[in-house]
Parts: structure tokens; sequence; C-alpha cells
């Protein structure tokens, strides 16, 4: 079992303790009041409810019984979250069982809060919690990178990266050496998202001649696809779109234009291999502009990104799969 696996197992547990927090308050809707007796057994419940979830690792917040709706008791919830966990204990900042499943179930609980606004409260909230203590600016700020900005995390929320990023910013000492870093993450994270236009960008074509994206044609999808030719991934990716009927077909069609980019180093390799390349795509290299000005984000090879007719992201790093199902 990797971890995306067992946390996965964890967080479905969690959806379960959640779910008995939230309904737990449901037999005490409008009606008849609650007797001293009946106040005193839901006191009691919720105290071993909170029991439970100390001894299964994280210290959930204990929901007051008079909160009897599903949603003031998740807004409670999601609210008072880390109220029990001590951000200043170095000891339980490393116990990946407490504190990284905690933050995994915490994301879940974000993402999935009806409440945007209380969402954004929740996570300044956390933030601002974190950059009290050193130990803590360390720690989650590198768990909040592997969750949610690390390309191989199923739960990669750019978007929400960027969020947190704010709320460390905003909030940690202005002294902090790793506030230029992630200074850097933000930005990086926050270009080219979805509903975004894209970053325009100077490319060369074989012969050396000068484009930019922006000068692509603009009557149709522009899919873009920035390519190492050393890259086993992007060589099988490019196998996979060269094979594809329905990318083909949207290409001969004029509903989709394809630039590949070559983004590294090497010209000669990339002169080398230009041969694998389809006839009816653009092809070209950038000369290394894209890494150097940090203008997409380049840390997993290959990248595609699909968009519109005016170069707004439609896509961003997106599978290949879920580009044709796009199309």
């Amino acid at each position: 079992m990797n971890v995306w696996q067992r946390l996965q197992r964890n967080q479905t547990a969690f959806i379960l303790l959640v779910l008995c927090c939230l309904l737990g308050g449901c037999s005490a809707r409008a009606g008849a009041p609650k007797s001293k007796v009946e106040t005193a057994n839901a006191e009691a419940a919720a105290a071993s409810q909170q029991r439970v979830a100390v001894q299964d690792g994280f210290p959930f917040p204990q929901i007051p019984a008079v909160l009897t709706s599903p949603e003031e008791r998740r807004s409670y919830l999601l609210a008072h979250y880390w109220d029990e966990y001590d951000f200043a204990d170095t000891v339980l900042l490393h116990k990946a069982e407490v504190t990284e499943q905690g933050l995994v179930n915490y994301i879940d609980l974000v993402v999935s809060h009806p409440d945007a606004e209380e969402a954004v409260g929740a996570v300044d909230a956390f933030c601002r919690a974190v950059a009290l203590s050193d130990e803590a600016r360390k720690t989650m700020p590198t768990l909040l990178e592997k969750y949610l900005y690390d390309p191989m995390s199923p739960m990669r929320n750019d978007m929400l990266y960027v969020q947190f990023l704010n709320g460390l910013l905003a909030h940690a000492p202005a002294a902090d050496a790793r506030r230029d870093r992630w200074t850097f993450l933000r930005d990086l994270a926050g270009r080219n998202n979805p509903g975004q236009r894209a970053e325009d960008f100077t490319f060369y074509l074989p012969d050396g001649t000068r484009r930019t994206l922006y000068g692509m044609p603009s009557q149709k999808l522009l899919l873009l696809f920035f390519y190492d030719p050393e890259c086993e991934n992007c060589h099988a990716t490019l196998l996979a779109m060269k094979s594809s009927e329905i990318l083909a077909q949207a290409v001969q069609s004029g509903q989709v234009a394809v630039l590949a980019v070559y983004t590294e180093g090497n010209p000669e390799v990339w002169r080398a291999r230009l041969d694998e390349m389809p006839q009816d795509w653009t092809v070209g290299t950038d000369r290394e502009l894209i890494k150097r000005k940090s203008l997409y984000d380049l840390k997993a090879m290959p990248s595609l990104y699909l968009l519109d007719a005016s170069k707004q992201v439609l896509m961003k790093d997106a599978s290949l799969e879920e580009i044709l199902a796009g199309l």
C-alpha cells in the first residue's frame, strides 16, 4: 500500500467521523426542548467521540451539543479544527499519523466546505496559528507543498495552495528566510490557472523564425505541449498523442492547433528528433526562456495546457486523457 492509498483509507475513516459529528445533533432539531438528562447524554456522547478521535491520533475539537444542525456542526469543526493541536510541540509535528493525516483531512474539509467565505477564514486562521511557531513554519509548508502542489499528488490544487501561501506570507515574521521561497511558489502556482489568460512567450521554429504564443491562430483551440525528447514520459505521451484519432481529427478539422515547445537547453538533441513530430503541428524551442522567467510551472514533464481562442486557460497541466475528453 503506497502513501496515497494509506492516506485515502484514513481519509475515508475521517469522513465517517465527520458524518458522525455532523449527524450527532440531528435528533435535537427544533421541537421539544431537551431535558437536563438529554443534554448530559448528548454532551457525554460528544466527549466520547472526542476521546475516540484522540486515541486514533488527531485531537479533534469537541463540537458543542447545542449545535444541532449538520451545517452548524460542520462549520464549527472547520473553524475549530486545530484548537486542540499544539503547533509548538515538535514531537507532535513530526508524527505523520497525527499531523500529516490531520492536515490531509483538513484540506479535504476545506475543499468540500459549502461556504467559501468560511473556508477562506479557516485557512487564514490556520496560517496565523502556524506562523506563531518556528518549527510549524518549517513543517506545515512542506506538507502543504507535498499534497497541494506535487504533480503526483491526487489532491493537487494550485489555487488552494496559493491561498495557504498568502496566509503564511500575511502572518509569518518578516525576518523568516522562507518568505522568499513562499513568494516564488505563490507567484508560480498562481499563473496559468483555468480562467486566467496564459502567459505569452517567444519561441523559435526549426528555421529560426521567431514566433509568440499570442501570434498563433486565434480561431481555434490551442493545445500546448511542453516536452523534452530525452524525457521518457514525454516520449510516451507523444506516441499516445500521435496515435489518438480524436486528436488527429480535431487538428485536421481545424478545431485544435498543437504547439509543441522544447524547453531544455540542448538544441542539437531537439533538432535530431524533429522528424518524430507530426507535420501538422507547430514545433519550436523557447531557448529556455520559459524556465528562466518562470512563466510556466514545468517541474514535471511533459506538461499539457488547453487554451481557448483568446488564449484563456481551459486546462492546466492536464493528462492527455483529460485533454481529449475536453475536445
